[in-house]
């Protein structure tokens, strides 16, 4: 099955570590790729700063075009930073995997995925 690691920290927390710090947290990354690679295809993305999205939102009447909006405008510290998508054999190793990138971030939100298509090329 596949399941995604969706991962939320504060804006520029890691920008504001050390380098030795921030490099300890980079290698934990590599890490896991490392080990999902060995396992089969996985896909990762690293979430550019909020400063650079835009939102559409649904238009005040049916027919107009949507709105576009600077930011995502959440109502909370974290942000969504980027996500990992893999497949393993059940919660239990997903959770592993998840675990192996330790305690900096917020949080990381494990859940399984419905693949509705698309290929992504490695860029």
């Amino acid at each position: 099955m596949l399941y995604s690691i969706l991962i939320y920290s504060a804006d520029g927390v890691f920008d504001r570590l050390p380098p030795d710090e921030q490099e300890a947290v980079l290698q934990k990354h590599r890490d896991l790729q490392a080990r999902l690679k060995e396992r089969s295809a996985f896909a990762v993305a690293k979430l550019m700063p909020v400063s650079n999205a835009v939102t559409l939102k649904r238009p005040p009447d049916q027919g107009q075009k949507p709105l576009v909006v600077d930011g995502p405008f959440a109502e909370t510290k974290e942000r969504f930073m980027g996500l990992y998508i893999f497949d393993c054999a059940s919660l239990d190793e997903a959770l592993e995997f998840a675990g192996s990138l330790g305690t900096f971030h917020d949080a990381l939100e494990v859940r399984p995925v419905a693949w509705a298509g698309g290929i992504l090329e490695n860029r």
